[in-house]
């Protein structure tokens, strides 16, 4: 089943959007509404994550829908589930009892080592070999340093010079131990890139510790990702977990990003329900949008075949037959 992109979708709809508006800025609205009325048939994939340290981060998901630690099932727990049980795990003995637990959002993929020194580089993907240049962007790292009192600081890196294969806070001596926030400029990029943390001061013939941070591409965001705890296990250095998530919205950039889910006949009232709300049509828009949702749901329900659930009935009524004894 072919995903369209964001071309594609204009090519078919761009006649039902608001006059005089970007037709990526209203499917970047109307998308996120989409996304949250269900688990629809492009939304949900498979992914594999190893844990050194008893958490985990999300880069490309918004959440976990199910998941197996080291191929057991695991249950997936609320926000704060063992605050009010047993405490945040402060003796390392709790945790393992409750499976997932949803620790909330945090501002990078990967968190520093406090006690080790970082500096901040930022590296184009491949197959990209260089960074993109763009006269009126940025991406400004905000963290801590590692002196006694640790102090905010700030490393802001600009894409005025062509031809960059990377760029490094070693350059202008900022060094972090922490990354509390990660910040872009006022346009998007043409392509994204990585911003990576990268060991200093390491011992001669050590290999480096590089950790992945955030990927940037849009204009005017701070980066943020959906983290999980689990009970560490003492007798091993890793564990791996086998999750099905929820696809996370993705702000759409360029015309060749991809849209889900496709349903044109979705997104077309979708968009009409946009349109009407705009005119105060509250009755209209209401109507679209409940059309939208019923022909994902139908959607949905064609996708899944023969894999669903079976009604069965008991003609004896409800629960177990009483023999007679007389």
């Amino acid at each position: 089943m072919a995903t369209l992109t964001v071309a594609g979708v204009e090519e078919a709809l761009s006649k039902y959007k608001t006059v005089g508006s970007s037709f990526i800025a209203e499917l970047n609205l109307i998308l996120p509404r989409l996304y949250g009325m269900g688990m629809w048939r492009d939304l949900l994939y498979e992914t594999t994550i190893q844990t050194t340290d008893g958490d985990f981060t999300l880069p490309e998901a918004e959440s976990v829908v199910l998941a197996l630690l080291e191929d057991d099932p695991a249950q997936v727990r609320a926000q704060f589930h063992d605050y009010r049980l047993t405490g945040r795990n402060t003796d390392g003995t709790t945790l393992g009892m409750y499976g997932l637990i949803d620790d909330g959002f945090v501002p990078t993929i990967n968190e520093l080592n406090p006690e080790k020194e970082y500096i901040i580089r930022v590296l184009p993907i491949k197959p990209r070999t260089q960074i993109p240049r763009t006269s009126n962007n940025f991406i400004t790292v905000t963290g801590l340093n590692n002196s006694t009192t640790p102090e905010t600081i700030e490393y802001t890196t600009n894409f005025e010079t062509a031809g960059a294969g990377m760029l490094s806070s070693s350059a202008t001596g900022e060094t972090f131990t922490a990354v509390t926030q990660i910040r872009t400029g006022d346009s998007n990029l043409p392509d994204p890139v990585l911003v990576e943390a990268l060991e200093v001061n390491t011992a001669a013939g050590n290999v480096t510790e590089q950790l992945e941070l955030a990927e940037i591409q849009q204009a005017n965001t701070v980066t943020r990702f959906r983290r999980y705890r689990i009970g560490k296990d003492v007798t091993q250095t890793s564990q791996t977990l086998k999750l099905l998530v929820k696809r996370q919205f993705k702000p759409l950039v360029n015309s060749y990003d991809v849209v889900r889910p496709s349903n044109l006949n979705a997104i077309k009232h979708a968009l009409l329900g946009s349109v009407a709300e705009d005119n105060a049509d509250i009755e209209r828009a209401n109507y679209h949008w409940a059309i939208c949702k019923q022909l994902l749901e139908e959607e949905l329900d064609a996708y899944r075949g023969a894999a669903k659930p079976t009604i069965r009935f008991d003609p004896s009524g409800s629960g177990s037959r009483v023999p007679n004894l007389l």
